[in-house]
């Protein structure tokens, strides 16, 4: 994306609310991952890498590519590497502010989601404090969330995704469409798949994350 009026406008209606709020004079094009997602259907037959951001030499790195192909990407880091016991140095509570910083820095202006993914939930416990903790890694700059709970049964797996999709993200986040279950790969015409990523559609098609 080049620079001028259309990059300005980008910049204006393009950052959720939390990174314009996080990040009110940066010029970097932080977007929810469901701009993306939308972007591509638009265009079809279209893919976006999901770099997993594990330091800062490799958040660099893939930002500059992006730059350079003109394209969207998506920066990711999952629980075990980047959530409160992880052992990368970038986590979900910094990844933005290093993306946000190096976009400045090095001019990026093509579009780019922070994802935290493989947020794993296995037990009630984890799930309580995934309400606690879920609502401040978008206060960090967080744009999307892949909720990973299929550690647990199929019922308890779907629930634990409509309870944190309910109340716990905010409206602009970008669920990825599924919901993961241990032991099948993912094909939408899986059946099993298919009945849990059914019955979590209305948390991830409503606006407000809400049937």
């Amino acid at each position: 994306m080049a620079n001028g009026s259309d990059f300005t406008k980008a910049l204006e209606i393009g950052r959720p609310p939390n990174v314009a709020k996080l990040f009110p004079n940066s010029k970097a094009l932080l977007v929810s991952g469901k701009v993306i997602d939308r972007a591509m259907g638009a265009k079809g037959n279209a893919i976006a890498l999901a770099a997993n951001g594990r330091n800062h030499f490799v958040i660099r790195g893939v930002l500059q590519a992006a730059q350079r192909a003109n394209a969207a990407v998506i920066i990711e880091i999952a629980k075990s590497e980047g959530g409160r016991s992880a052992y990368c140095p970038v986590n979900y509570w910094n990844m933005a502010r290093q993306v946000d910083a190096v976009c400045n820095e090095l001019g990026i202006t093509v579009p780019v989601a922070i994802h935290a993914d493989h947020y794993g939930i296995k037990s009630d416990k984890d799930l309580a404090e995934a309400k606690v903790e879920v609502p401040t890694m978008f206060e960090a700059g967080i744009t999307s969330i892949a909720i990973d709970a299929s550690h647990l049964p199929d019922d308890k797996n779907l629930l634990a995704n409509i309870a944190i999709n309910r109340r716990f993200l905010p409206g602009q986040a970008w669920r990825p469409r599924s919901v993961r279950s241990r032991g099948v790969r993912a094909f939408p015409r899986c059946p099993k798949r298919f009945s849990l990523s059914r019955g979590s559609m209305p948390m991830i098609f409503s606006p407000t994350g809400s049937p």
